[in-house]
């Protein structure tokens, strides 16, 4: 019975391999056409380096980008926090010694992230110096 449902399966993979269509979108060109091509992609690129990136517009979106995070982890351990304690204040007995463990982690955890966007504030802060 496993011989037959193994080339069974054996030639159901062989039709689907063989039902399987490749598409090919590539044209032709010549070596001159490449050549030509590249050269213009290397000079958008060297045209477009001289003012695409500053350093104030890097700054600019580290900040942004420090700036939402801060304010999504500040929101989410309040919410957090708030969740805890009104469980902490319905639960019973049981329920407090669960919520205290929950707590402990809670709490690692929000000095994992604003140890970490600390971090990151000083590395900004000493690379500015640089």
């Amino acid at each position: 019975m496993k011989k037959i449902i193994s080339i069974i399966l054996l030639i159901i993979t062989f039709v689907v391999l063989l039902s399987m269509q490749s598409y090919t979108y590539a044209t032709s060109h010549t070596a001159g056409e490449v050549i030509k091509e590249a050269d213009g992609f290397i000079q958008k690129g060297q045209a477009g380096a001289n003012g695409l990136i500053t350093q104030e517009k890097l700054k600019e979106l580290s900040d942004t980008i420090y700036n939402i995070l801060l304010v999504v982890g500040i929101i989410a351990a309040v919410l957090i926090g708030v969740l805890l304690g009104i469980k902490f204040m319905t639960a019973g007995v049981e329920g407090k010694a669960e919520v205290q463990k929950a707590l402990i982690i809670y709490v690692m955890g929000c000095v994992v992230v604003f140890g970490a966007f600390t971090i990151w504030k000083i590395v900004v802060t000493v690379l500015q110096g640089i």
